[in-house]
């Protein structure tokens, strides 16, 4: 499986505080069955410098990965990435293509907000002018938080992806709803958003136990297709 969205790197935003922890949390992905994970560490723009979060990213992700190599245990592959809080003007924004995933394409965080049509066409826009692929960010916490089920609707309408979290599927109250979504083709791709070991571990061992026994394992395999495609690593990981 492929992770598409974690905060795995030590003391890089909100995730977890140490190197060990890190590798706890890595080495949980992969016993779950996680081949690569995107790490998709927060960028705020009113108050990183791109430049600085990127070499800030690249010692992060040094220092662990040197940690992984002196380690006995296996983990996952890790593809540098970030979660781009969306901000007005993001589409005329040359940093934000340098905050790409693999050079294709760029996870937006949308405001916890009311969306307006004209955030959204930002965001088309932001793909457009930098030839990247805007996935929206947890596409399920804002239809829960904001009360609004159509959100996912109108990211579909303008050809945006969806990405939702593996909490969708294990929340009871809405499992029911992640599986009719997934199995109409209206998500593609999935992470754990996983920052720690307790409250927001990995999960994506979980969400495969539910998508097996709801009779959705192809239309989660498509997922791991789309995620592949993305990264360009077909034929590599399952």
């Amino acid at each position: 499986m492929i992770d598409f969205h974690s905060h795995v790197l030590p003391r890089m935003d909100d995730g977890p505080r140490s190197l060990r922890e890190s590798l706890e949390m890595l080495n949980q992905c992969f016993q779950q069955g996680v081949d690569a994970v995107v790490s998709t560490s927060h960028f705020y723009a009113y108050r990183d410098d791109p430049k600085a979060f990127l070499l800030r990213r690249g010692r992060r992700l040094q220092a662990l990965r040197e940690a992984m190599l002196c380690s006995t245990e296996v983990y996952p592959r890790i593809i540098p990435g970030a979660e781009v809080l969306y901000f007005p003007g993001i589409s005329q924004a040359q940093e934000v293509a340098e905050l790409s995933i693999a050079g294709r394409v760029i996870l937006i965080e949308p405001p916890m907000a009311p969306w307006s049509d004209d955030m959204l066409d930002e965001i088309v826009s932001l793909g457009e002018n930098f030839r990247r692929k805007p996935v929206i960010a947890h596409v399920d916490r804002y239809m829960k938080m904001l009360g609004d089920n159509g959100l996912i609707d109108r990211v579909l309408e303008r050809e945006l992806l969806v990405q939702v979290n593996g909490s969708y599927f294990l929340d009871k109250k809405r499992e029911k709803a992640a599986i009719r979504n997934l199995k109409k083709g209206k998500i593609h791709l999935i992470g754990s958003d996983c920052h720690n070991l307790f409250d927001r571990a990995p999960n994506l061992g979980l969400v495969r136990r539910v998508v097996r026994a709801a009779g959705a394992e192809a239309e989660f395999r498509v997922l791991q297709e789309n995620a592949a495609g993305l990264l360009e690593l077909e034929g590599e990981l399952v």
